[in-house]
C-alpha cells in the first residue's frame, strides 16, 4: 500500500470504533487476520497494526468493530460482510458462528467455515509458516494427510453442564472465549449423532427433575460436566455423568440422596440406547468431582452398569491389531482412526517397517504418557524402553501391554534424566546403544533439559511427534546442529478446528540414514 493510500488518523484506533477491512490470512488458532496502516499524527508517522477478526475467512471484505486495542494488534468482531471470500461455506453445525448471535460461538470448531481442502492447506502453511520463522527449512513439510471422514470422527467428547447467556438450563460447549456460559447443544457433527441426541434427551430429563447445574461463582448447583466415549472400532459406548460431592441433591424441590439419581441416571442412559435402533451403552459411571479449599482436589469414581472399562482396537501396518482397555480417567487419541493413519507414519519414519521380523535395537519412547505410541512399536521392535512422569499413565501402559500379550516393552516412571542415569534403567538398557528415540511431548514442547538428555542418548534416528507447531519449530531449530531434520510430515487428526499434529524425522550427523 502507498502512502497516500493509508488513511490519516491523528491517533491510535480506538474501541468501538469502525474500520473496513480485507481479511489476508488465518492465524495459527483459525482467526481472520488483516493489517491495518495509518498515518498518525502531525507528523504522520507510519504504524501497521495487526487485526484479529474472530470467525472471518481470509478473502472476506469486511466492516468491524474495534473492541480492544494494544500496542500493534487490534481485535475486532464483524459487524457487516460486504463481500464473503470465495473460500467461505455455510457451516455445517447451527452452533458454528459468531457469539454475539443467540445460540451459536461454539468453541468446538473454529475453521468451519471454509471447505475441507481450505482447512488442510491452511495447516500445511501454518506448518511451514513455524518453521520457517524458526529458522528451519520449510521445504521438507509434506503435503498434510487428511481424514477421510471429518464428521462424526471423535470417540470422546466433553460437554459442559451450565446456564446459556440467557440464564437457562444447558448441556453443551462454551463459547469461544467464555468459561462459564454454555450453549444448549441441539445437534454436533464431532463425535455421532448419537451422542447429540443423549444429550438432548438428559438436558430434558434434569430440566423435568429440576437439577441444577454447579456454579461455581456462587459454590453452588449439583451438575459439572457429561461424557461420551465411543470404540470407532468396536462400537462400545462409556457415559460418564460428574457432578459435585454433595452426598444430598434437590429433585424436584426435595433433597435426594445423590446416589439416588445417579442410580436413576444409569437406568434412563441405558433405557434411551436401547430405544435407538442398532445403539447400546455399554458402560455407565458416576464420578464424584471432590474440590474443597484446603483439601486436595480428588475424582471418586462409581461403576454403575456395564463394564468398567471401555474397548477400543487400533489397527496397525501388516495386519496387526491392538486393543486398549480405556478407564474414565485415562488418556486415548480422541479419533481412532487418523491415530492409526499417524501410528503409522511414525512407524514408517522410525525405520522400523523396513526389516523383516523385529529391528533388534533398543528403541527409547520418552514422554511415553500411556504407551500408545510405544506399544505400536513393540511389535516390530525387539525392546522398547517407555519414560513418564505420570504414574498412573504408566500403569495404564502396563495394564494394555499385559492385555495385549506385548512383554517386550517395558515402562518406568520418573523424570527422564533421572531415569536415564538409574540402575533400573542401565540394566533393562543392557549396555546397548539406543539407536532410535521416539518423543511425543507435551504442547509446550520440550524443556532444555529434554534437550540436553536427547544429546547425552545421541540416537541415531529420531522422531518427534508434535501437537504444537510452534514448539516444534523451536525445537527443530535448537536440535540441527546434532541433527539433520528430513521430513516433516503434517497430520490432520482434529478436522474442524486448528489443530495440526506433526511428525518429523531426524538422522545423526555423520551417521548413515539406514538403521
Amino acid at each position: 500500500m502507498s502512502t497516500e493510500a493509508l488513511p490519516h488518523l491523528p491517533r491510535k484506533p480506538r474501541r468501538g470504533e469502525s474500520l473496513e477491512l480485507l481479511i489476508e490470512r488465518f492465524t495459527y488458532k483459525g482467526v481472520g487476520a488483516a493489517t491495518y496502516e495509518a498515518l498518525i499524527g502531525p507528523q504522520k508517522t507510519h504504524r501497521r497494526f495487526t487485526v484479529l477478526v474472530r470467525k472471518a475467512v481470509p478473502g472476506d471484505r469486511v466492516i468491524v468493530d474495534i473492541e480492544k486495542v494494544r500496542k500493534s494488534q487490534i481485535n475486532a468482531r464483524i459487524t457487516e460482510m460486504l463481500e464473503p471470500s470465495s473460500t467461505r461455506e455455510t457451516p455445517r453445525c447451527q452452533h458454528f458462528g459468531r457469539r454475539e448471535e443467540a445460540n451459536k460461538g461454539c468453541g468446538g470448531c473454529a475453521v468451519q467455515s471454509v471447505g475441507y481442502q481450505t482447512q488442510l492447506e491452511f495447516k500445511t502453511e501454518v506448518t511451514r509458516r513455524f518453521l520457517r520463522n524458526a529458522g528451519v527449512d520449510d521445504s521438507i513439510v509434506a503435503p498434510i494427510i487428511g481424514c477421510d471422514t471429518p464428521w462424526f470422527y471423535r470417540n470422546k467428547m466433553e460437554f459442559s453442564v451450565g446456564d446459556n447467556p440467557s440464564h437457562a438450563f444447558a448441556i453443551g460447549m462454551h463459547p469461544s472465549g467464555y468459561k462459564h456460559d454454555v450453549i444448549a447443544m441441539q445437534e454436533c457433527f464431532l463425535e455421532s449423532e448419537f451422542s447429540a441426541s443423549l444429550v438432548r434427551a438428559l438436558s430434558a430429563w434434569f430440566q423435568e427433575r429440576g437439577v441444577t447445574p454447579y456454579h461455581p461463582r456462587r459454590n453452588e448447583g449439583f451438575l459439572r460436566t457429561l461424557t461420551v466415549r465411543e470404540g470407532k472400532r468396536t462400537g462400545e459406548r462409556m457415559v460418564e455423568l460428574t457432578t459435585t460431592s454433595e452426598p444430598r441433591v434437590s429433585v424436584n424441590g426435595a433433597l435426594v440422596d445423590a446416589r439416588e439419581l445417579a442410580e436413576a441416571f444409569a437406568d434412563f442412559v441405558l433405557e434411551f440406547a436401547q430405544g435407538v435402533d442398532g445403539e447400546e451403552v455399554t458402560s455407565v459411571y458416576w464420578t464424584q468431582h471432590h474440590a474443597k479449599r484446603g483439601e486436595r482436589t480428588r475424582f471418586i469414581e462409581h461403576h454403575m452398569r456395564g463394564a468398567e472399562t471401555l474397548c477400543e482396537q487400533m489397527n496397525l501396518p501388516g495386519g496387526r491389531e491392538l486393543r486398549f482397555d480405556i478407564h474414565p480417567r485415562a488418556f486415548f487419541q480422541p479419533n481412532t482412526l487418523q491415530a492409526e493413519r499417524l501410528y503409522a507414519e511414525v512407524l514408517e519414519r522410525t525405520g522400523l517397517l523396513d526389516h523383516e521380523g523385529r529391528f533388534p535395537g533398543v528403541v527409547l519412547d520418552l514422554y511415553c504418557g500411556t504407551g500408545t505410541i510405544g506399544l505400536c512399536m513393540a511389535p516390530y521392535a525387539e525392546r522398547v524402553l517407555g519414560i513418564e512422569l505420570n504414574a498412573e499413565a504408566v500403569e495404564n501402559a502396563r495394564h494394555n501391554a499385559r492385555e495385549n500379550s506385548i512383554d517386550s516393552v517395558e515402562f518406568f516412571v520418573g523424570d527422564v534424566g533421572e531415569v536415564l542415569g538409574s540402575d533400573e534403567f542401565i540394566a533393562a538398557r543392557g549396555g546397548e546403544v539406543v539407536d532410535l528415540v521416539v518423543v511425543d511431548p507435551p504442547r509446550a514442547g520440550l524443556m532444555p533439559k529434554a534437550l540436553e538428555h536427547l544429546e547425552q542418548i545421541g540416537a541415531k534416528r529420531m522422531v518427534y511427534v508434535s501437537c504444537n507447531p510452534k514448539a516444534l519449530g523451536r525445537d527443530l531449530a535448537k536440535l540441527q546442529g546434532l541433527y539433520e531434520l528430513v521430513s516433516v510430515q503434517p497430520v490432520d487428526m482434529f478436522p474442524q478446528t486448528y489443530h495440526v499434529e506433526n511428525v518429523a524425522l531426524l538422522i545423526k550427523r555423520d551417521d548413515s540414514p539406514a538403521l
